[in-house]
């Protein structure tokens, strides 16, 4: 990233939700920040120990402890102070305005994170996985977050090192090829760089893979009903996410447009999506809720096909107009079925699954058959700036592999890995080049005291 326009000025921000509370921590960062603090107290901080201390504030004084840590060893890789005063805002308003009225700018939104990724402290995919961690809904949002920030996925750093090989090595046989031995070239070149080419390939193509499997984590399982009008469809959403979510009555067509509620079940968060119900009508309304029904299956991870026991045998031919095949055929309204549990191969005949939405039954099955639809495989990425950047260096390794084999010229393989590469780097935010746009969009998604 470009760092021309890099403010290394003190700032200061509330680290905590604006509220009342025991204790709430302020956070200042930035040049001669530990003496512009120390201004304010009865004793100086001393590195590393965190103190009981006074405050004294414009109109009073405050007893909190405090700390202060040195550049490099902080969260942003400054000179740095953590207050703890008590959690009234009348309290902390006061010290961040004394601050601040002693020459320390009040914070940016992430700009504390943000400086700690200029000053080299955590790389762009560890801000975003600290983003998803504040964001967290879930255990396994939190734990996926966790391992993406403690680097657990190790390919990617990998892919980036032999990308590097193989380039460095392309470079030294064009400059140098005059100073190798007989022999030695193709030996480098079938070490250091088909190799390590074929390597990242691998690893890249890994990744792309999981990329589904790690947006869903973080975003949720999207699941569209889709179905004929009253055939219970809302029924359906009110029962999964335990909730009056959906309006429900006996008249057909009650649902015009989509309807959108949530669950977490086996530690994995669902949403799912009622729709109009899908009929020939020349209603200009309800063309419009059919409409919507048929892009919210499209953009959907899954989608449970809605029927009755009074209506024929689903006809996936009015679906037509959508991309995704129905996941789940479900026979609503099987009002006598004895309930099955979690077991929902005993609930399902002839690849149906039989529920009465409307009194709870093999409601739990259907939310373990859901479960089970969920893609096991999960990379490091989850993003469509991440997936981006593993696409386009994937499409530039698989390049140098092709014009490799050519046996041409290495000044193409040479531009290929190095458009896999920059790709490589602008995913962990090392590209000098990155898009500052991109980056500033990251950190926008922090409150202002992280």
């Amino acid at each position: 990233m470009n760092n021309s326009t890099f403010k290394s000025d003190a700032i200061v921000a509330l680290a905590t939700p604006y509220g009342k509370s025991a204790i709430a921590a302020i956070r200042i960062t930035g040049k001669d920040c530990i003496e512009k603090v120390n201004a304010y107290l009865k004793r100086p901080l001393r590195v590393g120990e965190l103190k009981t201390n006074v405050f004294y504030a414009h109109n009073f004084s405050e007893n909190l402890t405090a700390v202060c840590f040195v550049a490099p060893r902080s969260y942003t890789g400054e000179d740095s102070v953590e207050l703890y005063p008590h959690g009234n805002m009348t309290v902390c308003d006061g010290i961040v305005k004394t601050l601040v009225d002693g020459g320390i700018r009040v914070a940016e939104r992430g700009e504390f994170t943000k400086r700690a990724f200029i000053n080299g402290k955590l790389d762009l995919l560890q801000c975003e996985a600290l983003a998803d961690i504040i964001d967290a809904q879930t255990e396994e949002q939190l734990k996926y977050g966790n391992l993406r920030f403690d680097g657990k996925f190790k390919a990617l750093e990998e892919t980036e090192n032999a990308i590097r090989t193989a380039l460095s090595t392309v470079e030294a046989v064009l400059h140098y090829s005059d100073e190798l031995e007989s022999g030695e070239e193709e030996q480098r070149l079938s070490e250091d760089v088909y190799g390590m080419i074929d390597d990242a390939i691998e690893k890249l193509d890994k990744e792309a893979e999981g990329y589904v499997g790690g947006k869903i984590i973080n975003d949720g399982f999207k699941v569209a009903l889709i179905g004929a009008p009253n055939v219970g469809k809302s029924t359906i959403l009110n029962a999964l996410t335990d909730s009056d979510r959906a309006i429900v009555t006996p008249i057909a067509g009650t649902t015009r447009d989509t309807v959108d509620g949530e669950y977490v079940f086996m530690g994995k968060k669902f949403c799912i999506t009622d729709t109009a119900g899908i009929t020939k009508t020349d209603d200009p309304v309800e063309k419009i809720g059919i409409a919507r029904a048929e892009k919210a299956a499209e953009h959907a991870d899954a989608v449970i096909y809605v029927t009755a026991p009074d209506a024929d045998v689903p006809n996936l031919a009015m679906l037509s107009n959508i991309k995704n095949i129905a996941d789940v055929i479900v026979v609503n309204k099987s009002d006598g079925i004895s309930d099955v549990g979690n077991n929902y191969t005993a609930a399902e005949k002839d690849g149906v699954l039989y529920i009465s939405a409307k009194f709870g039954k093999n409601i739990t099955a259907l939310k373990h058959r859901l479960y089970d639809l969920c893609p096991n495989a999960v990379g490091g990425i989850c993003n469509h700036r991440q997936y981006d950047c593993v696409v386009r260096a994937l499409s530039a390794c698989r390049s140098a592999k092709e014009e490799s084999k050519k046996a041409q010229s290495l000044e193409i393989v040479a531009a290929a890995l190095y458009d896999a590469y920059s790709a490589v780097r602008e995913l962990f935010g090392r590209n000098e080049q990155a898009d500052e746009c991109v980056i500033n969009a990251v950190f926008e998604r922090f409150c202002v005291g992280k």
